[in-house]
């Protein structure tokens, strides 16, 4: 999308290119991926970083990462009960079925 943008790398030496925008925007950048149809970028946070969520490059699964109240919100939502589970900086937030590397 941004071919000739600066690079930050995260996670398993993947390449990100990190832009300011609004959701509207933001959710027209991503190309369609052969893995899903969502549009969400890979990274969402605000401007002063005080929370985040990452969807990954498959969208297979999404970390928030937040203040508690926020983190609890999520987890009393309806929609996500025994989908959505808390971990902590020391533990590993790998879901199910899935390998970290």
């Amino acid at each position: 999308m941004f071919p000739d943008a600066p690079k930050v790398t995260l996670y398993a030496d993947w390449s990100y290119v990190l832009v300011q925008a609004g959701a509207e925007q933001a959710a027209h950048w991503r190309r369609a991926e052969p893995f899903g149809t969502s549009r969400l970028p890979d990274l969402i946070f605000p401007a002063d970083r005080s929370w985040l969520v990452s969807t990954l490059w498959d969208d297979d699964w999404t970390c928030l990462g937040g203040p508690n109240e926020l983190v609890d919100a999520f987890l009393r939502h309806p929609d996500l009960q025994g989908r959505a589970r808390r971990v902590t900086l020391d533990q590993d937030a790998t879901p199910p079925g899935h390998q970290a590397f």
